[in-house]
């Protein structure tokens, strides 16, 4: 029977980083479906990796293993947490992509993974060609993805104990997703997420913006407005800048037909204000 695994990276779509880590995870572990979730992270975002995540978990079938490698301290001193929390497994690098997601699900428990017994109880457990190319060398200190978080996800899914492996904790990384300023005439928030149509998602919850709300982007000390609130991008013209409620509740600047990030030249992080109407 198949179990899914969804992978989570910034290692994008040219070279074959992603591939050589779902190979990993299938000979190791034939039972393994792996979903791509993305690869078009940019380069070390954190919160933006923390976001997909978060937003997307949940809309797969219980006992899902959720991989995320989106890991600027590989080959540091940062540790490996594998998540049990909800009906789901969350693995990654210690640095705070898992937390938000985990924290949702309901964390039951948090299991730091040590490098020697990992490859000590995987080794032992696979025996494919490709297991032992990867098992009884010594792990790249630039792709731990491939090297160590392939096999532990395989050793997930097999349904070995994560007690073999590392040792239980009560501490993960948390790194959590800013919460807009909200006041009595004007909410600020911020630009955590852009999407590959360029949409500008931000941390503003739908349930803080009315419809005669005014919504404007702040890029320095460039103020641009952008309207009211619209429910459909066809309710502006083509080429037009609009507020909207994205797929995931949270607050989004577009441009009908078009990308509001070229448009408006905003980037992650950058302000976004609602004024009270």
């Amino acid at each position: 029977m198949k179990k899914s695994v969804t992978f989570t990276s910034d290692f994008g779509y040219a070279d074959t980083y992603a591939a050589e880590v779902r190979g990993v995870i299938e000979a190791c572990a034939p039972e393994a479906h792996v979903i791509d979730l993305t690869h078009g992270i940019a380069r070390g975002d954190l919160v933006a990796c923390s976001f997909a995540l978060l937003c997307s978990y949940g809309y797969f079938e219980e006992n899902t293993v959720h991989l995320a490698v989106v890991d600027p301290g590989v080959g540091t001193g940062r540790g490996i947490v594998a998540v049990e929390a909800g009906e789901y497994t969350f693995v990654g690098p210690d640095n705070g992509i898992l937390y938000e997601a985990a924290k949702k699900s309901g964390i039951k428990r948090i299991v730091a993974v040590d490098e020697k017994r990992l490859k000590r109880e995987a080794g032992r457990m696979f025996r494919s060609i490709v297991a032992r190319r990867v098992l009884q060398h010594e792990a790249s200190t630039t792709f731990h993805g491939r090297d160590l978080f392939a096999p532990l996800v395989a050793y997930v899914v097999s349904g070995a104990p994560l007690k073999a492996v590392g040792t239980p904790t009560e501490t993960i990384k948390k790194l959590t997703i800013p919460v807009p300023e909200t006041g009595r005439d004007v909410v600020v928030g911020r630009v955590i997420y852009i999407d590959h149509f360029g949409n500008l998602v931000t941390n503003i919850p739908s349930r803080l913006v009315k419809e005669n709300d005014e919504v404007s982007v702040r890029h320095g000390k460039k103020k641009t407005p952008v309207g009211k609130p619209q429910k459909t991008y066809g309710e502006v013209g083509a080429g037009t800048c609009l507020p909207v409620t994205g797929s995931r509740g949270y607050l989004e600047i577009a441009v009908n037909g078009g990308s509001a990030r070229d448009v408006l030249g905003i980037r992650m992080g950058d302000e976004i204000l609602v004024m009270r109407g």
